[in-house]
């Protein structure tokens, strides 16, 4: 049976956790930007009626 350095195993994993989390961050972060993004572009849509277009 091959022999398995728990100490190296266990660095290695809180090393892909910690990226793992920083990833998540990013995600969170990129969808808020896109969430926001579209909120404006939306605002913003020419072809959207908007208030004073309708009286």
């Amino acid at each position: 049976m091959a022999e398995v350095d728990l100490a190296l195993l266990a660095q290695q994993n809180a090393e892909i956790l910690e990226e793992l989390k920083a990833l998540r961050r990013e995600v969170a972060e990129l969808k808020e930007q896109s969430g926001r993004t579209l909120d404006f572009e939306r605002r913003n849509d020419p072809r959207r009626p908007s208030s004073l277009m309708q009286r």
